[in-house]
């Protein structure tokens, strides 16, 4: 993933959700879904994604290839599911990441559309942690993968690409897919945060994962295209940004689990201390 592209995606996220807030208030007296820590979750997270603006730039020089690195590599010793994407139409190569990158856009701020239901928007700041946090997440497990394993990207092994394109910065971090993960990690909190709020259970809530699932496909589709990850890539991308995005805000998920305790004081036989009764519901 490119770092300009993630900075790029990041402002146009704050430049969609500032008038909302600014017009938003938070109430704090009613009952809150998810139990956050603003004065941690906020900064924290954020200071992360500046330093992530760094941490991008050493990767791709990390994952540098030479030219001898090149040569050692055979497309034919490729897994028989990824090997096709070894072999796709270079021509396309452009068209097709400036269109993951559009789409990366869209899916990272689609969270935005909470803030549309007065409900969620009352306790915004809460939102707004658990979106730091849950991507902060999703970067934590990319980096900590992505400098593991080495794996160069699917038009390193292209014949069709002149060597000159297959060599240096940002050529051996294909595994996992950045931008399907950060779509999936999105998409699947805007629908996680909705359905929690709305208490929406059963085949509606499978159908709105079921669609959430669509936008990160899709840009995992054209990360195909562009020669930047196989198949392999861009399906572990998702489920991470998948199960980040459900993961995290149900961590933080207020379960008031003492609804149904209830304490009182007793005496008996000289002695006295506190009830503690559970009713089943």
């Amino acid at each position: 993933m490119k770092t300009k592209e993630l900075m790029r995606s990041i402002i146009i996220l704050i430049s969609i959700l500032t008038p909302f807030v600014l017009k938003a208030q938070y109430d704090s007296t009613r009952f809150r879904v998810y139990k956050t820590n603003p004065k941690l979750e906020i900064p924290i997270p954020a200071a992360f994604f500046v330093g992530s603006y760094f941490g991008f730039k050493a990767l791709d020089k990390y994952a540098s290839m030479t030219e001898e690195d090149v040569l050692k590599l055979n497309p034919e010793t490729i897994n028989s599911f990824d090997r096709p994407v070894a072999y796709y139409n270079p021509a396309n190569f452009e068209s097709a990441q400036k269109t993951s990158y559009v789409l990366l856009d869209a899916a990272l701020v689609s969270p935005v559309i909470l803030l549309l239901d007065k409900k969620i928007r009352k306790n915004w700041i809460d939102i707004l942690s658990l979106f730091l946090v849950t991507h902060a997440a999703d970067n934590v497990i990319y980096f900590s993968t992505v400098t593991a394993v080495r794996r160069p990207r699917p038009l390193t092994y292209n014949p069709a690409v002149p060597l000159s394109e297959k060599i240096g910065e940002g050529k051996s971090n294909s595994f996992f897919s950045g931008h399907t993960s950060w779509s999936a990690t999105s998409t699947f909190f805007l629908v996680k945060i909705y359905t929690d709020y709305h208490q929406i259970k059963g085949i509606k809530r499978l159908l709105l994962y079921t669609g959430a699932a669509i936008p990160p496909s899709l840009v995992g589709y054209y990360r195909l295209e562009a020669g930047k990850h196989f198949k392999t890539d861009v399906i572990t991308g998702l489920l991470v940004g998948a199960v980040c995005g459900i993961t995290v805000p149900e961590l933080h998920r207020n379960k008031n689990k003492t609804s149904n305790l209830s304490m009182s004081p007793f005496m008996a036989q000289g002695a006295n201390g506190i009830s503690l009764t559970y009713h089943i519901k």
